[in-house]
């Protein structure tokens, strides 16, 4: 499967909005980190683990990260601009770019991989998987979030209205195309969970969203999330 896009396009769109990525997270901080929070719910890091974050925007995942355990994090990302933001921000932590094409580790290296909000933006998400498969160990887990099909109509109509750094090249997947993909690859999906079914408005509101699409994962109703969840094991 590839898309029409280069990333030298996706690393292009992301180096001239590196500057508004924070900002604009900023007044819909609770969203933009239900990422790591719903993701750290589905592994179980341990001192020592080898964990890789792809793609690692700002760095916002190293704290949620880091304090969970003493973890051996590797954050790849495709913008030099985000990397520089990411350096002043966490400068202990290790951050290096990547084309989202080829892992430069050896095989069985992670013992966690996260993948948040990124699968969207590569050429050729089927390497990038088989690339996942191949450096994580055996009978260990990858995470996944993305947003579903669905989410494209919901995006145009947000970007028209509001300003925000915007999604860049993309392609949204299909939840039956994300799964026919990590099979391709060798992966086993344990979960497949959509969330965020009203990510604005009141928090009431919000919360109901998220008991109806709780109800209804086994439904058509999952795939409205804006957010969707693959828990994968190798």
């Amino acid at each position: 499967m590839q898309n029409d896009f280069t990333i030298q396009d996706v690393r292009n769109y992301w180096n001239k909005s590196a500057y508004k990525y924070d900002p604009a997270n900023k007044d819909v901080i609770t969203i933009h980190n239900q990422r790591y929070t719903e993701s750290l719910k589905h592994i179980n890091l341990k001192n020592g683990d080898k964990v890789l974050n792809i793609w690692s925007r700002t760095g916002n995942a190293v704290p949620f990260l880091k304090n969970l355990a003493n973890i051996d994090l590797y954050n790849l990302e495709v913008s030099q601009q985000m990397i520089a933001i990411a350096k002043k921000k966490f400068p202990q932590a290790r951050f290096d770019i990547t084309d989202l094409d080829t892992l430069n580790f050896s095989d069985n290296f992670f013992d966690v991989i996260l993948c948040l909000e990124t699968l969207e933006h590569t050429p050729d998400p089927e390497k990038l998987l088989k690339e996942f498969y191949r450096v994580l160990k055996p009978n260990h887990f990858m995470v996944l979030s993305l947003p579903p099909k669905t989410a494209e109509l919901p995006l145009k109509i947000h970007d028209l209205f509001f300003s925000g750094h915007g999604e860049g090249p993309h392609k949204f997947l299909a939840s039956k195309t994300v799964k026919k993909l990590l099979a391709h690859a060798g992966f086993k999906l344990t979960l497949h969970k959509g969330t965020l079914l009203i990510p604005l408005g009141p928090k009431f509101l919000q919360n109901l969203g998220e008991k109806i699409i709780q109800k209804f994962q086994n439904t058509f109703i999952r795939e409205l999330g804006i957010r969707q969840f693959y828990v994968c094991k190798k």
